[in-house]
């Protein structure tokens, strides 16, 4: 059974249009898998058996792959051979199988990782956040440096404090810099378990504090309808 479906999530936390494709045969754990990579922002698509999720994986991109070593109908050394190094993206596997050779067999056949049931699903979203090196990115944007790990920026060498909000904003902005965005799209982002109307003003105090704190040509706004990402 995997433990802890809502314990220990951080809504601040978004990663945005991360593709998962995640093959397991039992429905309960399928379940709460699928629903706490969501609740993490991971776009999560699901299979139940080899040639769905075979399938799957040949036609479409993933940026990772969760795959239970114990399918019905077929075993590892018939997975490992119709991958054949064909899918190049990062397969954790998840199984009740813990020797030691079972591990070395997948590490040698194109598993980045490997998970034994059962598992606390918390522990599960960072060996995914590990593999995606999401947990270790730092960007310099002129005279500014973002981690976006510790959520620390940095001005000039100077440590700058932002609101959870600014931050929100901050990295919505980021992770979307080639799209136009509306306001209501930003405030559904940073806003999204509050009243959505109420919050309208709330926007336009954050991103002029934003601009404020890090650069006044952070936030770009367009024709007064959208905002972007202006580096």
């Amino acid at each position: 059974m995997v433990l802890n479906i809502r314990e220990g999530i951080e809504h601040n936390h978004k990663e945005m249009n991360i593709k998962i494709l995640l093959i397991e045969d039992n429905k309960e754990i399928r379940d709460n898998i699928k629903e706490y990579l969501e609740l993490e922002w991971f776009i999560v698509e699901i299979a139940s058996d080899w040639e769905e999720w075979m399938d799957k994986a040949l036609l479409k991109k993933y940026d990772l792959i969760l795959l239970d070593l114990m399918l019905p109908k077929i075993d590892w050394i018939t997975i490992a051979s119709k991958l054949n190094r064909k899918i190049d993206v990062p397969i954790i596997m998840i199984t009740a199988k813990d020797s030691i050779n079972d591990k070395l067999i997948w590490f040698e056949n194109w598993a980045v990782d490997y998970i034994v049931k059962p598992f606390d699903l918390r522990e599960l979203v960072a060996r995914v956040k590990s593999n995606l090196k999401l947990n270790s990115k730092i960007i310099t944007i002129n005279n500014i440096e973002v981690d976006f790990e510790k959520r620390q920026f940095k001005k000039d060498w100077k440590i700058i404090k932002l609101t959870i909000k600014e931050y929100l904003i901050f990295e919505f902005l980021y992770n979307n810099k080639d799209r136009l965005l509306t306001r209501t799209d930003i405030i559904e982002y940073v806003w999204w378990w509050e009243d959505l109307y109420s919050d309208d003003a709330k926007l336009d105090v954050n991103i002029s504090t934003l601009r404020k704190k890090l650069d006044k040509r952070i936030v770009e706004t367009v024709k007064w309808v959208w905002y972007k990402f202006w580096f």
